[in-house]
C-alpha cells in the first residue's frame, strides 16, 4: 500500500548541525531536505560530500526569500549551487514553478535526479490552485508540490477537497499538497489520505515553514505510519487548538488498545459549517469540542443527549448511522475526581461557589445541581450569572462580592479561561477571599496544572483538584463513545508530567 514518506527539512548553518540532526531523528524518516539556504557561506562548499554521508535520500533545495527562503544570493549563484549538486548523489532538487535555467532541468533529468516543481503560497489558497497544480509540471517524472497558507477552515475544505480530486485522477507519488498554518495542520497527519508522497517536518527551533511538526511527534503522537486509507479520523475542534492534550490521551489510548485504523489530530476551526462539509469530506467518525465552540455545534446535530440539553454546551460528537449525534461528557469528567475525593458520594447539604457564568459554568452547575448542591454563581458580568442562576434556581451576584463565598465555601469552582497558560498565569479571580482550609477548590483549567488559585488554597491547607483529572474522566467517556471500549489508565501515565 503507498504511504507518504516522512521528510525531515534540515536548516541547520552547518553540514556538522544537520548530520546531528539525522542521528537523533533517523530513526523516524525516509528521506531528508538539505536547506541549502540556511547554511552559512563557509558550508557551501561541503554541499556535494553530504548525500555520501547520509543512508537516505536527500532532496537539494535552495530558496529564494521570495518563496520563503533565506537565500540572498544572486539567481546565477544560487543556479551554480544547485549545477554542482546534480552530480553529487542528491536523488531530488527542489525548483520552483517559475525557475528558468532549462539546462539545469535537463541535466537533472539525464542524471536521475527528480525534480520537485514547486509553488509556494504565504497569503492563503489560491481561487485557481487546480490549475497552477496542473500546469506547472514541465516533465512528465516531475513531482509536483504546492504549500500554501491556510487562513481558513473554508479554505482547508478547498485544499483538502482539490487534494481527493486530484489523487482520484492521477497515480500515486505524483503530488505533494501541504497546508501550512495551524489551519492546515492535519494535512500533514493525513498526507498519504490526501495523496501526498512526501510530507514535511522540522526539528523543534529550526522551523522552515509554518506549522511544520518535528518527526518524532508525527510517528510517535500522531501514529504517522500508521495512517492509510482505512484509518478512522478523530479529532478536536477550538480556535486555538493546537495546544490540546486530548491528542496524547486519544492516540495512547488507540495504541493501548491496539487499535492501529485510529488517529486523533486538532483541527483549528473558525467556520462550523466549513467543518461539518469537511467532515463529511475526510468521513471523519468523532470529535472533542472545545472553547469557543461548544454552543456553537449544537444546531448541526442530529441528536442530543441529556446534558447538552440541559447544559446548553456540547464538547463530544459521534458520526454514527449517517446521523451527528451530540454528547456532553464535561458533566460526568467533573463529577468524577469530585466523588472520587469525598469518598464516592456528594453529603447532604453540600453547598458549592462558582466562578464564572460560561458554557463551562453552565455545565458544571448543572452537575451540581443534579445531586442536590446549593449553588452561589459569581461572575464579572452579572447579567450572565442572573440567567445562569435563573436557569437551575441558583444565588447569584458580582464577582467583586467575594465574602459571600463564605457561605458556599464547602466546594469553590473556577470555571473561567483566564489564567490559562501564555494567557495571564498570574490571574487569581478572588484574591479577596481568605481560604479557612476546610474548602474544596477545583479548576477546571489543565495548563498550568497549579494555577495561582490551586497553589495558594494548598497552601492554606485546602483539598485541591485540577483541570487535569477533569479531562481525563471525560477523556474517557469520550473514548467509550468513539471506540466502544475504555480509555485504559495507562493512556495518562506520564502525560501530565510534561505540562
Amino acid at each position: 500500500m503507498n504511504r507518504s514518506s516522512l521528510c525531515l527539512s534540515l536548516t541547520g548553518a552547518t553540514v556538522a548541525e544537520n548530520l546531528k540532526e539525522i542521528e537523533r531523528y533517523d530513526c523516524y524518516c525516509d528521506l531528508y531536505e538539505l536547506r541549502a539556504d540556511y547554511l552559512e557561506p563557509l558550508s557551501i562548499s561541503a554541499l556535494s560530500s553530504f548525500p555520501a554521508q547520509v543512508k537516505k535520500p536527500v532532496i537539494i533545495t535552495v530558496r529564494r526569500a521570495a518563496d520563503g527562503g533565506h537565500f540572498k544570493g544572486s539567481e546565477a549563484e544560487r543556479c551554480g549551487i544547485l549545477r554542482r549538486c546534480l552530480a553529487s548523489g542528491y536523488r531530488y532538487i527542489d525548483l520552483e514553478e517559475d525557475f528558468q535555467d532549462q539546462k539545469i532541468e535537463q541535466a537533472a533529468e539525464a542524471g536521475g535526479v527528480t525534480v520537485i516543481r514547486s509553488f509556494h503560497d504565504f497569503s492563503g489558497v489560491p481561487a485557481d490552485l487546480g490549475r497552477i497544480i496542473r500546469n506547472i509540471k514541465r516533465n512528465s517524472g516531475e513531482v509536483i508540490k504546492a504549500a500554501v497558507m491556510v487562513q481558513n477552515t473554508q479554505e482547508l475544505l478547498k485544499l483538502v477537497e482539490l487534494a481527493l480530486e486530484l489523487k482520484a485522477q492521477d497515480e500515486w507519488g505524483n503530488r505533494i499538497i501541504l497546508g501550512m498554518g495551524p489551519m492546515g495542520f492535519p494535512t500533514k497527519v493525513l498526507s498519504t489520505i490526501l495523496g501526498s508522497s512526501i510530507t514535511y517536518s522540522y526539528a523543534p527551533g529550526r522551523q522552515a515553514a509554518p506549522g511544520h511538526v518535528d518527526p518524532q511527534t508525527l510517528v510517535d503522537l500522531y501514529r504517522f505510519p500508521l495512517v492509510n486509507q482505512n484509518t478512522r479520523i478523530f479529532g478536536v475542534i477550538g480556535n486555538p487548538v493546537i495546544h490540546s492534550k486530548s491528542p496524547w490521551l486519544h492516540n495512547r489510548g488507540f495504541s493501548l488498545r491496539a487499535m492501529d485504523d485510529a488517529v486523533y489530530i486538532p483541527f483549528q476551526v473558525d467556520n462550523l459549517e466549513a467543518f461539518f462539509q469537511l467532515a463529511e469530506v475526510l468521513d471523519i467518525r468523532g470529535v472533542s469540542v472545545t472553547i469557543p465552540h461548544k454552543q456553537g455545534v449544537i444546531p448541526f446535530l442530529s441528536s442530543r443527549d441529556e446534558g447538552v440539553e440541559a447544559a446548553g454546551a456540547c464538547n463530544t460528537i459521534v458520526w454514527r448511522d449517517g446521523l451527528r449525534r451530540g454528547y456532553n461528557t464535561d458533566i460526568s469528567g467533573f463529577m468524577a475526581p469530585l466523588k472520587e475525593s469525598m469518598g464516592g458520594a456528594i453529603p447532604a447539604g453540600f453547598r458549592a461557589a462558582v466562578i464564572g457564568a460560561g458554557g463551562a459554568a453552565r455545565a458544571v452547575v448543572y452537575a451540581l445541581r443534579k445531586e442536590g448542591v446549593e449553588v452561589l454563581i459569581l461572575n464579572r458580568t452579572v447579567e450572565r450569572a442572573q440567567d445562569l442562576a435563573v436557569a437551575f434556581g441558583c444565588s447569584y451576584g458580582s464577582l467583586e462580592e467575594q465574602e459571600r463565598i463564605a457561605d458556599f465555601s464547602d466546594l469553590i469552582v473556577q470555571t473561567t479561561s483566564v489564567g490559562m497558560n501564555r494567557e495571564c498565569p498570574e490571574y487569581d479571580p478572588i484574591p479577596g477571599y481568605s481560604f479557612s482550609g476546610g474548602e474544596i477548590v477545583y479548576d477546571i483549567i489543565y495548563i498550568p496544572r497549579l494555577t495561582p488559585l490551586l497553589k495558594r488554597a494548598m497552601d492554606s491547607g485546602c483539598r485541591v483538584i485540577n483541570g487535569w483529572e477533569m479531562l481525563i474522566a471525560q477523556a474517557g467517556i469520550q473514548f467509550r463513545l468513539f471506540t466502544g471500549q475504555d480509555l485504559l489508565r495507562e493512556a495518562n501515565s506520564g502525560i501530565a508530567d510534561r505540562y
